[in-house]
């Protein structure tokens, strides 16, 4: 072989070479990308004190303005109930462990619920108020409800009256609506444009309600522990409404008369997310 043939064979083994690395390269970029992608779209920006809150990019809760935090996507998902949650197992107990552990067996039932909503706005004149209620408690608000509370100029006198508006925009940046009320008792002397704060009492009727101690808030929404006669525990995704001094509405996820665990749930949660990640 001369010496011209010998230096093409080496320059083609040259660019056989380099064109296989690159290849290479751009095969593990992708499914670097590829992976990296999968796992940022399962992040979601939340509220610490709202948990139903999720949203695409950074900003604040409609609710309470408070910045949301930034939730990193899971890999160790499974099916529960029909929705994606954290990996949990059920839990097998015993009686005698249940009794130490301080869990009780609660039945869900149906009852009437007094909530207070507390309420924000401005005096417009002696005999009107406006305030602002959100968009998520909209569905309990309507004409004819009484509210109460004081303005700002005079803390320690109840104005009370009853509403006799309420808008059909909702705010795009508070995600609130506003509410028009007829004031009926008042001070002798009110100011318009002076604060106001104060609330509106609801009687929800006929609603199924667990205890505030069987709920477990997570980062992708609530959820209790079915319990059954053999003292097994399962997770189950619930849906909240509103809430009372110790009870919460149940909007979906339970039915009447099932059974649910309440007391220190977290001792329950912490063995089933071990459990769900060692299997």
């Amino acid at each position: 072989m001369n010496k011209i043939k010998l230096i093409s064979v080496i320059v083609l083994f040259l660019l056989i070479g380099t064109y296989t690395v690159k290849q290479l390269h751009k095969k593990t970029t992708i499914k670097d990308n590829q992976s990296f992608t999968k796992i940022e779209k399962g992040s979601y920006w939340t509220c610490p004190m709202h948990p139903q809150i999720h949203s695409d990019k950074p900003g604040e809760c409609p609710i309470c303005h408070m910045t949301l935090v930034k939730v990193k996507a899971q890999r160790e998902n499974l099916e529960m109930n029909g929705t994606n949650s954290t990996s949990r197992s059920e839990v097998q107990s015993s009686t005698n462990q249940v009794e130490l552990l301080g869990i009780q067996k609660h039945k869900v039932e149906k009852m009437t619920l007094v909530v207070r909503l507390p309420i924000s706005g401005r005096i417009l004149t002696s005999n009107s108020v406006a305030f602002q209620i959100y968009e998520s408690d909209l569905r309990y608000i309507k004409t004819g409800l009484h509210f109460k509370g004081y303005s700002g100029l005079f803390p320690d006198e109840e104005i009370n009256g009853t509403i006799v508006s309420v808008d059909s925009i909702v705010d795009s940046s508070s995600r609130t609506i506003r509410v028009v009320g007829s004031i009926l008792n008042r001070p002798k002397y009110l100011a318009s444009e002076t604060s106001f704060r104060g609330e509106i009492q609801l009687q929800l009727k006929d609603r199924l309600a667990i205890p505030e101690s069987s709920v477990l808030h997570t980062g992708d929404g609530d959820l209790v522990y079915l319990m059954d006669e053999n003292a097994k525990f399962k997770a189950k995704k619930i849906i909240l409404g509103l809430k009372t001094d110790s009870f919460y509405e149940v909007i979906s996820g339970l039915n009447l008369d099932d059974t649910i665990s309440s007391g220190p749930n977290f001792l329950i949660d912490s063995e089933a997310k071990i459990r769900g990640a060692n299997q």
